[in-house]
């Protein structure tokens, strides 16, 4: 059987029964953007409620707060994919990519990766900050394409980081008692000035690693700007691909 090769910014894709139309023309960075604005989303996240209704602050451990951001982003992603007819697949394992995968159906060799990213900044202004963007000695190579990743790395048509950087605070500012629903107001949200972007992997991946102690790609170290733009040096994705 014949294949029709076409050009999908600069991942090529080969369209046959099992690819999906929806994830090949949707515009991800315009719907998630869109859904941002649909829901005037304030970032007023505060504690962890139990069911007798006693809550709990949520401290300021990044990881904490990342989980955060991510719940936050879940709902979203889940609506862009309702109205596009597609299915959602979180990942399986704390290790593997992405975060969300959207697809028409397992089969479809033109899935969506989207995963989010978060980092804090210290100063208000003045400032540049950077991400790790994954492994570089797994699924991006072809000998290990099924490498921590949901499905195959060239089952994905398009890879998405949503990124949040924020303004962390101090331990002692986010609330270190157990509180009651009427309160609620009462305790601090443990973040403020959050931003949003959203982009390809590529278009923000930098030269060098991520993190001292692991095989991490990095990402520029750049402003907001940079991120929204996609700052990186490579021409395109297959530079990228080369490169790591």
């Amino acid at each position: 059987m014949n294949s029709l090769s076409v050009q999908l910014g600069v991942n090529r894709v080969l369209f046959s029964k099992h690819v999906s139309y929806s994830t090949v023309s949707m515009d991800f960075k315009a719907d998630f953007e869109r859904k941002l604005g649909e829901h005037n989303l304030k970032f007023d996240v505060r504690a962890v409620i139990t069911g007798d209704g006693q809550l709990y602050p949520l401290g300021s451990d990044t990881k904490v707060l990342s989980s955060v951001f991510e719940l936050v982003t879940r709902p979203l992603v889940y609506e862009i994919a309702s109205e596009h007819g597609l299915k959602v697949r979180e990942a399986t394992a704390q290790n593997v990519y992405p975060d969300f995968t959207l697809m028409e159906d397992v089969e479809d060799k033109a899935k969506i990766a989207v995963d989010v990213k978060t980092t804090y900044r210290i100063v208000d202004s003045g400032w540049k900050c950077s991400f790790t963007l994954g492994s570089y000695t797994s699924f991006i190579h072809a000998h290990r394409k099924k490498k921590n990743i949901e499905f195959p790395f060239d089952h994905y048509a398009k890879h998405w980081i949503i990124g949040y950087i924020y303004k962390r605070k101090a331990p002692e500012e986010t609330g270190t008692y157990v509180y009651k629903a009427a309160d609620l107001k009462n305790i601090p949200v443990p973040f403020e000035d959050v931003d949003v972007f959203v982009q390809e992997k590529w278009r923000i991946a930098g030269t060098t690693a991520g993190s001292g102690n692991t095989a991490n790609i990095g990402s520029i170290k750049g402003t907001l700007e940079d991120f929204r733009n996609g700052g990186t040096p490579f021409q395109s994705e297959d530079e990228f691909l080369d490169y790591w």
